[in-house]
Parts: C-alpha cells; structure tokens; sequence
C-alpha cells in the first residue's frame, strides 16, 4: 500500500475513483461544488500551497482518497467560529467499498494530519453526513469533536479537532 501525494499524471484516475465513489455512496446527485473539486483537482490541490490531495494506491489502483484546503468560512452556521489562516478543511476521504475496515482511512488520515501541522494550520474542520459508512464513528475516533448537527434533510454534521504541534 502506497499514500502519497497525488501527481499531475494521476488526476483523471483519483478523479474517476471519487466520481464513482461518491455516487455509490451518497442518495443525491453530486452537486455543482463537488464537481468542481473534481474537475479542477489540478488547480485546487496539487502544488498549491497549504493545499494537498492524498491517494492510497493499491498495485496501481486508487483505493483510497483524502484532501485538505485552507477552509473557507463558507458555512453560515459556523460563521465567525475560525480563524480562516489558521484552520483548514478535510475533505474527499473515501476508501474503496472493498478495502474498508483495513486501516486505509486511519493512515490517510495520519498522513493528512502530519501535512496540516507542517502546514502550520491550528485548527482542523470537516463536516460528514449521517448516511456515509462508518463517517460519524471514523472521526470521533479520531479525536473530532461534533460541534453542531444540522439534523437536515442532508444529515450533515460538522466536527473540528485543534492541531497539537509536532515541530
């Protein structure tokens, strides 16, 4: 198993395992701004700064995603709540329907966190929804703490975690 940053040359192939992926696992058509992460993966995360999108690849096959943007305030619930300098956003963490339950997100997750602390950010925000596999208990687990449930017809529920500094 190999996580790495993802390369130029290997967008389209991340690109097509999120697009599939993510139309398995949600009941709703993707919307307009996912699909801008996908088809502008280029400018948005690969060699851009403070920005990065991980794959865990498996003899050549992309098994597993995960990505982290400065966040954006974007929510309006949460407006206010960060500091937009210091906090960043998880975003596109999926393991293939076959490879759950190996540890695969946990080390994707690990890696993305070490990148967050080099990048310097403090704070660390992602929001999930109730029907995505395993999503709630895989980022309690992981230290987040659920700051609000917006109990709507999306089933979203955000998490942040503060990042201990490991420089």
């Amino acid at each position: 198993m190999d996580i790495r940053e993802v390369r130029k040359c290997e967008v389209e192939k991340v690109s097509q395992f999120l697009l599939k992926t993510m139309e398995d696992v949600y009941p709703f058509q993707i919307g307009d701004a996912s699909m801008r992460d996908l088809t502008d993966m280029e400018s948005l995360y690969i060699n851009r700064s403070k920005a990065t999108i991980l794959a865990a690849f498996s003899k050549g096959k992309v098994v597993g995603t995960i990505a982290l943007r400065p966040y954006d305030g974007r929510i309006s619930l949460l407006r206010d709540r960060y500091e937009l300098v210091q906090t960043c956003e998880i975003i596109k963490c999926y393991v293939d329907k076959n490879a759950r339950r190996q540890g695969i997100g946990t080390r994707l997750y690990e890696a993305i966190e070490r990148y967050s602390n080099i990048a310097g950010y403090k704070m660390m925000y992602l929001h999930t929804h109730k029907f995505l596999p395993g999503g709630l208990s895989f980022w309690r687990k992981k230290g987040f703490d659920e700051t609000l449930d917006e109990f709507d017809e999306w089933q979203t529920v955000h998490f942040e975690k503060e990042i201990t500094s490991t420089k």
